[in-house]
């Protein structure tokens, strides 16, 4: 009977154990809204938030890493709807919940507020939060999340005008993504070397990449992405100069924009074929399309955005032969990126300069455009030199790795040679005690036939001499 009793308590404990295993592993779980939000995100990102912030209050009852994982949805939720300030106070508060938690959560936090910072020309601290994110993911061996960061620490490089430095950087993220087997991973990889390409000039290296990344979005149905690749196909074949393509593109990008009601890339479309139309010579729908692209410009929170926005229609107005209109486009311009603190040396910057002294000259202020002029090659020699003293240090950092390399070769090959003559001495020492054993067993052999010898010797004439006196009587 106490066995019986020893065993129904046994069971009762671990019926107990399995149920607050299940119930704990059931809490951590995301409830069925937030797990619908993370689904649906791309495809309907405004439906989404608004599902999120319904449940705005029911957030402090979740576990930590799920309250972490509201703020971490809200802030891409935010991502894709070009909100970029909002988005960098969600990352920071996701991020501040987690604390000192090592998750993949923490990672794409640090990628999203990094993300955010970027949008807003702030590279410097963008690349911190980007290597925090590939520190943490590389301790995680999460070799996806490792990629991810990788692709946009290449993006800040290109950002900087470093584009050699983001290619060897995208070039060995392209050639390790495969055996990730991971398709957003290939979808982004192929995006951002195609655009890297695209700025570059390889414009049919871009096309191909940039189109392969298109199939990959429409295989994931991720709709912000496709158009995304379509402004930059568009774009590539703008380069081309192949602006009947350029317009279809656009077109395909602004009726997607229009099917998901996406305004920010709305924005980008009209914009596009703004700038498609003035290149090909149709100002007049240039500036048609422009004033519906700025319908949707406030709701852009990016300083590149509208610092490019005025750029872009500076040189609008440049090719239609306003040249004063185009100046106020350029004040409007610079004093956005004044405001907003970018860096002297910014690419966005320098194009803004270049312009300037274009339109000094065409209005007639020679002296000035010749002083806009020097500023901007003295800022671009700068730059110059800049990018030549990080060449010339990831040379040397270079021949440095391959030093360190070779001279590890040659302590492998030295330690190799070392044990290779401890075995030798190995085998000469065991040689030598085996002939040492061989020698010990003969001789023992011969004293044995010895002694064997001598006792029959001895018995020999013992017989011999016992025989004698019989003989004799």
């Amino acid at each position: 009977m106490t066995k019986y009793i020893k065993f129904a308590l046994l069971c009762s404990v671990l019926w107990l154990q399995l149920a607050i295993a299940q119930t704990a592993e059931t809490a951590d779980e995301p409830p069925e809204w937030l797990a619908q939000v993370a689904a649906l995100q791309r495809q309907e990102p405004e439906a989404m938030l608004k599902l999120l912030l319904q449940h705005k209050d029911d957030v402090a009852s979740l576990s930590v890493h799920q309250q972490a994982n509201w703020y971490f949805q809200q802030a891409s939720l935010l991502d894709g709807l070009g909100r970029h300030q909002e988005q960098q106070q969600a990352a920071q508060q996701g991020l501040s919940i987690l604390g000192d938690e090592q998750s993949v959560l923490k990672v794409k936090l640090l990628y999203t507020l990094g993300f955010a910072l970027e949008m807003q020309a702030n590279y410097p601290l963008a690349l911190q939060y980007y290597q925090q994110g590939i520190a943490l993911a590389t301790l995680l061996e999460n070799d996806k999340q490792t990629l991810m960061g990788q692709i946009n620490h290449a993006a800040v490089l290109s950002a900087q005008n470093q584009q050699q430095q983001a290619l060897a950087l995208l070039k060995d993220t392209y050639q390790r993504a495969p055996a990730v087997n991971d398709t957003e991973l290939l979808a982004e990889v192929n995006a951002e070397l195609g655009l890297l390409y695209a700025s570059m000039a390889y414009e049919q290296e871009a096309i191909d990449l940039l189109s392969t990344a298109l199939q990959l979005y429409e295989q994931l149905g991720w709709q912000k992405e496709q158009i995304a690749v379509l402004f930059n196909l568009a774009r590539t074949y703008s380069y081309l100069e192949q602006y009947s393509l350029s317009l279809e593109t656009y077109n395909m990008m602004l009726q997607k924009s229009l099917q998901v009601q996406d305004n920010v890339n709305l924005y980008h479309a009209y914009l596009g074929l703004a700038i498609t139309s003035s290149e090909s010579g149709s100002g007049d729908a240039a500036l048609s399309y422009i004033a519906k692209a700025e319908h949707y410009l406030p709701l852009l929170q990016s300083t590149l955005h509208i610092s490019t926005h005025h750029y872009e229609k500076a040189k609008i107005y440049l090719n239609l032969k306003q040249a004063s209109m185009a100046m106020q486009q350029v004040i409007l311009a610079e004093r956005g990126l004044t405001d907003e603190g970018v860096e002297a040396d910014s690419p966005t910057r320098l194009n803004v300069w270049y312009l300037k002294a274009q339109l000094l000259a065409e209005l007639g202020e020679y002296e000035r455009a010749y002083r806009q002029l020097d500023d901007f090659v003295y800022m671009f020699e700068d730059v110059r030199n800049k990018e030549n003293e990080l060449a010339v240090e990831h040379l040397r950092i270079g021949f440095e790795h391959e030093r360190q390399v070779q001279q590890n070769r040659l302590l492998e090959q030295d330690n190799e040679l070392k044990t290779l003559r401890l075995q030798q001495a190995e085998r000469q020492r065991q040689v030598q005690l085996l002939w040492l054993a061989i020698l010990s067993c003969s001789t023992l052999v011969l004293l044995v036939l010895l002694l064997w010898q001598l006792t029959r010797q001895k018995h020999k004439l013992r017989v011999t001499t016992s025989d004698t006196p019989g003989q004799t009587g």
